[in-house]
């Protein structure tokens, strides 16, 4: 009986939280396929996210994500081959036991045009993850006093392993389709960026305990994103994913509508422009998520909130949803390279 009370009680921990979560996938694309690192227009990039979940649930779910990504042999309109390298880290934490995942490494890509609008990319992740819990702060069925749960008794059970860590690897490819640059379309104009990914190849051991040592299953994505150009000044984008992890199945879906506020002079780079992105996100699992960002050219600030619908609505209530990018677009800080 303590050992089914105790997994109950980490299941929602163990489960379904073996890896981090937006709702925002666009905004860590890299994180989900590396062979997109470095991908975007312009130089570098740092990107900032952060996500509560399940407000009014009674305990905190948080996951915070920085990555900077650079460039090397990067030129204007991707005349040539270059690489990409990501640098990243992951703090996720929730759950009465505080249970966490730390996880910090790299991404490389190397991206190869194959024509002035097209480009294929592959890449590697590796990165190395702590896992840590405080079993004291869960509570067991032999704490009951017969009115209410003592933290004081002892329930004289062993609590598992409270910290491990293990090395992670993954590999993605990728390809792109775009005339210009992934902002400007004119009408009926179209970009394209499409992938597939592996995440876990390596199948770290998972040792939540001193009985059983868990393997963390593969996840395999897949993910494409679509520009469609309806004026020189707005844009529709679609965007959706198809994750698949052993027997567990996720899709995410979005549609956007991009609005440029303000156009770059001929004398700045076209990062410059400015938009206004409104639109929605829809999970599988049921939740509709009502999203905006503003894109000011080197600075997009992006907000989300998770509405879930259904029975998990009254046990998790929503989540919120936070990111911030910048991005060194007319010329890079480490060489001479400029955009022009």
């Amino acid at each position: 009986m303590r050992i089914l009370i105790l997994a109950f009680i980490l299941l929602p921990v163990c489960g379904f939280s073996q890896d981090f979560h937006y709702s925002q996938i666009d905004q860590s694309m890299a994180m989900i396929n590396p062979a997109t690192t470095s991908t975007f227009s312009g130089f570098e990039r740092i990107s900032l996210q952060h996500r509560n979940q399940w407000l009014g649930a009674g305990t905190q779910f948080m996951t915070s994500m920085g990555m900077m990504e650079f460039s090397i042999g990067k030129q204007a309109r991707r005349t040539g081959a270059y690489s990409g390298l990501g640098i990243y880290f992951i703090n996720d934490i929730g759950g009465d036991s505080k249970f966490s995942i730390k996880t910090g490494g790299v991404t490389a890509s190397g991206v190869l045009p194959i024509s002035k609008a097209h480009a294929i990319s592959a890449g590697i992740q590796v990165g190395y993850s702590n896992r840590s819990a405080d079993f004291s702060r869960l509570t067991f069925y032999n704490q009951w006093d017969g009115t209410q749960f003592d933290p004081n008794i002892d329930p004289n059970e062993v609590n598992g392993v409270n910290s491990f860590s293990h090395l992670d690897a993954g590999v993605g490819v990728a390809y792109s389709y775009n005339k210009d640059n992934e902002n400007t379309l004119s009408a009926s104009d179209l970009s394209f960026q499409g992938g597939f990914s592996m995440q876990h190849l390596n199948r770290p051991t998972l040792r939540y305990n001193s009985l059983v040592d868990d393997k963390l299953p593969i996840k395999m994505c897949i993910h494409a994103n679509l520009r469609y150009g309806l004026s020189p000044e707005s844009n529709l984008e679609f965007s959706a994913a198809q994750f698949i992890q052993a027997k567990y199945l996720e899709t995410i879906g979005g549609m956007f509508y991009r609005l440029k506020m303000k156009s770059a002079s001929r004398v700045t780079s076209f990062v410059s422009d400015q938009y206004f992105v409104i639109g929605c996100y829809f999970r599988s699992t049921g939740a509709i998520i009502p999203s905006f960002f503003l894109d000011l050219g080197g600075f997009t600030i992006g907000v989300s909130y998770d509405y879930e619908l259904g029975k998990i609505a009254s046990m998790y209530r929503q989540s919120v949803e936070v990111s911030l990018k910048f991005n060194f677009g007319k010329k890079s800080i480490f060489s001479s390279s400029k955009m022009r």
